[in-house]
């Protein structure tokens, strides 16, 4: 991807960090005393201390995750290297979820590298402030809490396309939302943007979309946010794709050629606001 500049360099930073000596013992040492690892595991470097992490994480969902987490992130909240040296672990096994947040708050005319430096600064941030009596998964919590800090950077940057998230988003971290994920980023991306699409009116009260149907959820989030598409004509779109609103258009008297005729109208529009989507991205 161009415009990554960012996250390589945070990649070579990494690396540095993980040829200092010690650097994987301590952490170890750390573990241990927090009941994640047993006394005796030994690892080769500090990646590798990572790397075994995400591998029980893998292996163990998100309790292991949670433990681990949390007694690092009880470090980080500290002073002194040791606490930059917590918060540095935490900080590079959350970087896959900061580089796909970083894609999906890009607007047109915002740099990705920029975006990303406010991604990652927000990040650090987090991580040396977490609140360690939140309930549910610490993983997603922190890219939650980081989308929150991030969007508030952004949008202060006083963009006339500034990011639609920031009032769901204070509802959301507030709450301590979510509790439960196997993907962190992901599912920090689907608590803001089910809770904007249920206040747009897109979708109904307890439905989850995913799928294709998710997506153009998520796109139409986006245009009613971005005064691409009003609310009224974005919420009948969403029901027009929903299974079954065919059959139900018929039976309300709607002909085979009227519902052609609409949908070749969704098509047209959902096709402008996807080159303006691309073009953003």
């Amino acid at each position: 991807m161009a415009g990554t500049r960012v996250f390589e360099s945070l990649d070579a930073e990494w690396a540095l960090v993980c040829a200092e000596s010690g650097r994987a013992e301590l952490v170890l040492g750390w573990l241990q005393e927090g009941g994640v690892l047993l006394g005796g595991e030994r690892a080769p470097g500090l990646e590798d201390v990572l790397a075994e992490l995400e591998r029980r994480d893998r292996a163990q969902g998100r309790v292991h995750s949670d433990r681990w987490l949390r007694v690092l992130l009880e470090r980080a909240a500290g002073e002194g290297a040791g606490a930059l040296l917590a918060a540095r672990v935490v900080v590079q096994a959350m970087l896959p979820g900061a580089v796909r947040m970083t894609q999906r708050l890009l607007r047109a005319g915002r740099d990705f590298d920029e975006t990303g430096q406010v991604v990652v600064a927000c990040l650090y941030q987090v991580v040396r402030r977490f609140p360690l009596g939140r309930k549910g998964g610490v993983a997603a919590n922190l890219l939650l809490e980081t989308l929150h800090w991030a969007s508030r950077e952004l949008k202060a940057e006083a963009e006339l396309d500034a990011v639609p998230w920031h009032p769901v988003l204070e509802s959301a971290v507030a709450a301590g939302e979510p509790v439960a994920e196997d993907d962190p980023a992901e599912a920090a991306w689907q608590t803001v943007l089910g809770r904007q699409a249920a206040k747009t009116g897109l979708v109904r009260v307890g439905e989850v979309p995913d799928g294709a149907r998710g997506e153009l959820v998520e796109l139409l989030v986006w245009a009613v946010a971005g005064g691409l598409l009003d609310a009224e004509r974005a919420r009948v779109i969403a029901d027009e794709s929903r299974a079954g609103a065919r059959e139900s258009a018929e039976r309300a008297g709607v002909s085979a050629v009227a519902w052609r005729q609409r949908r070749s109208r969704t098509v047209r529009q959902l096709r402008a606001v996807a080159d303006h989507w691309v073009q953003a991205a």
